[in-house]
């Protein structure tokens, strides 16, 4: 990846650098849906209907192994989840209000990052973000759509196998993360459906919840193709444009 962020990229995303900003992260209070960010509209209606999700154990294995659990210190004090997917060794996407969001006090003040967490089984250890980024129409506008963040690293993840971004439509796709309604979101929960593309944004009536903002759409395991960002049946995913491709790419 380059070190060279170009004032065109600069105009669609904004990234920010955590410097002397990181607060201890206490996970053990992370086990109520209280410590979901509200904006994600993820309630019990995300399951829609009968509740058809599949745990995953095989974290050691791809795509699942680059699927990673999210813990987030914000600025108003509370600790929240998420999900992320590694596009390289120290890059992942997740979820714009993931990395910022104007109702807890604007960019995270400190975030941990564990691939393939199954459990209390944390094969590939953990690491600390060192930079934010989300994209110019979430930040101004909060737009649904553009929904949509990355998170850099302190160092490349122990593994080399990662989630490959592209801009496509499939008809049917998986969706994986860790909703913190199952097992105290300690584990990666999957779900395949088909597909509606609407105004930018993937809808499906894949079963979700709250701490799952951030996780991919999958297409032949893989292949990302849309980020989840939120619920209510159908639930959603924003889909991947060229400009947030290449500015992560650039990072």
């Amino acid at each position: 990846m380059g070190d060279v962020i170009t004032i065109e990229l600069e105009k669609e995303l904004v990234f920010h650098k955590l410097v002397d900003e990181n607060q201890e992260i206490n996970e053990t209070e992370i086990t109520s849906e209280s410590w979901i960010e509200r904006n994600e509209d993820l309630t019990n209606e995300s399951v829609c209907g009968i509740d058809q999700r599949q745990k995953v154990l095989a974290t050691q294995q791809m795509p699942y192994m680059a699927i990673c659990k999210l813990y987030m210190k914000a600025k108003n004090g509370l600790n929240y989840v998420g999900s992320g997917w590694l596009v390289a060794g120290n890059i992942l996407y997740t979820a714009g209000h993931c990395v910022y969001n104007e109702s807890s006090g604007g960019w995270k003040s400190s975030m941990i990052v564990i691939p393939g967490k199954c459990g209390l089984s944390e094969p590939y250890g953990r690491y600390e973000a060192i930079e934010l980024m989300a994209t110019r129409g979430w930040i101004d506008n909060a737009s649904p759509r553009y929904d949509m963040g990355a998170i850099k690293l302190s160092k490349d993840v122990c593994h080399n196998s990662f989630i490959t971004p592209a801009m496509e439509d499939p008809n049917v796709a998986e969706i994986c993360g860790y909703p913190a309604d199952r097992d105290n979101g300690l584990f990666q929960y999957k779900m395949s459906d088909n597909l509606v593309k609407r105004q930018g944004r993937f809808l499906y009536q894949a079963d979700t919840f709250g701490g799952q903002s951030g996780s991919p759409l999958l297409r032949n395991r893989c292949i990302g193709v849309g980020i989840h960002n939120y619920g209510g049946c159908p639930n959603k995913s924003s889909d991947l444009y060229q400009e947030f491709i290449d500015g992560v790419a650039s990072w």
